[in-house]
């Protein structure tokens, strides 16, 4: 009977000596991790500030199967929440504050009595975006008898927010490099007056030339109050493939002749028939539009006037949106 009471002693003494370990224990904790992606900043903040994305890349999801997520109407910027129910229990997050393109901060709550803070960092790196994806808290009792048994739960988490850094990046990678084209066939293409610049170059240095000239076209506009009347687009005079060359120009529509000084001209296009493709995609993927305009076209039986200049038309653009994803081009090829 003695050797039981001590037994019972010694016991009641392991429990109170491990609970004042417990208690004793630094509940405070700060876990992140940060990864490169190579997309602008707005295109990662909006990915990761609507709630109903992170069904998209979310690691957890990988874990446990029956995760079910519901969604209130609000599911994006200050006030949006979401709530889960799986296998490991129940919880919900709710968006307390952002900084567009900085910063979101956030509240999770996993029904243990503690609502731990969960924190998103977004810096600009030369057109590429570091993202920081943290949680911030001081664990309770309980919560520290726990995480003591499962080896702490910075070990626990940090390859939580690792895999989910990943998949965000995998995720966000190929969204971006969908892309489609489309043959809309023959249409009457209006036509009309342009403010135009003119160079010839390389084949690569059309986009450095491009990003020069459509500004200068803009600010001359805007110096002398000339609205445009619809999108830019260019014209390409000719194209040595040998060589590769180019000879092009930068125009944006307006919508009467426009007497013009110095190195912005005006110019004309009379109404015809064109041979339209709309894309959908990044710039990179143009090439491939050209070639399957001109493959239907030749399957048509349809011919390109001589000396025929066709036109790319930018219908949605990098000033539109910062995801080439939903950059829309229009193709215009001049027929007989």
């Amino acid at each position: 009977m003695k050797l039981l009471k001590y037994i019972f002693f010694l016991f009641l003494i392991l429990i109170i000596g491990v609970s004042i370990y417990i208690a004793t224990l630094d509940g405070n904790y700060n876990i992140n991790k940060s990864r490169m992606i190579k997309a602008p900043v707005e295109v990662v903040f909006n990915e990761v500030n609507d709630f109903k994305n992170w069904e998209n890349w979310g690691p957890w999801y990988e874990l446990d199967s029956t995760i079910t997520a519901s969604f209130p109407d609000n599911t994006s910027g200050i006030g949006a929440s979401y709530t889960w129910t799986g296998a490991d229990g129940n919880g919900s997050m709710e968006t307390l504050s952002i900084i567009p393109n900085k910063e979101i901060i956030q509240q999770i709550d996993f029904g243990t009595g503690t609502k731990p803070e969960v924190y998103w960092q977004f810096n600009v790196v030369n057109k590429n975006t570091e993202v920081t994806w943290g949680m911030k808290g001081k664990s309770g009792f309980m919560e520290k008898a726990y995480w003591l048994t499962q080896g702490g739960i910075k070990k626990n988490m940090t390859p939580m927010y690792e895999r989910g850094l990943e998949l965000l990046n995998n995720y966000i990678t190929k969204e971006m490099e969908k892309h489609t084209i489309e043959i809309k066939g023959i249409v009457d293409y209006g036509g009309g007056y342009y403010l135009y610049q003119t160079t010839a170059c390389k084949f690569s240095e059309i986009d450095k030339k491009t990003e020069e000239m459509f500004p200068l076209i803009m600010n001359y506009m805007k110096e002398n109050n000339i609205q445009p009347a619809g999108k830019p687009f260019t014209i390409t005079h000719k194209w040595d493939e040998e060589n590769g060359t180019i000879m092009f120009s930068t125009c944006i529509p307006v919508s009467e002749r426009i007497v013009t000084t110095g190195d912005v001209l005006t110019g004309f296009i009379k109404p015809q028939k064109m041979f339209k493709t709309l894309f959908t995609g990044n710039y990179k993927y143009l090439p491939d539009a050209w070639k399957t305009a001109f493959k239907n076209l030749y399957t048509e039986n349809l011919k390109e006037l001589p000396n025929a200049e066709p036109l790319e038309v930018y219908l949605v653009n990098q000033e539109d949106t910062p995801n080439p994803a939903k950059w829309v081009t229009e193709i215009y090829i001049p027929i007989e």
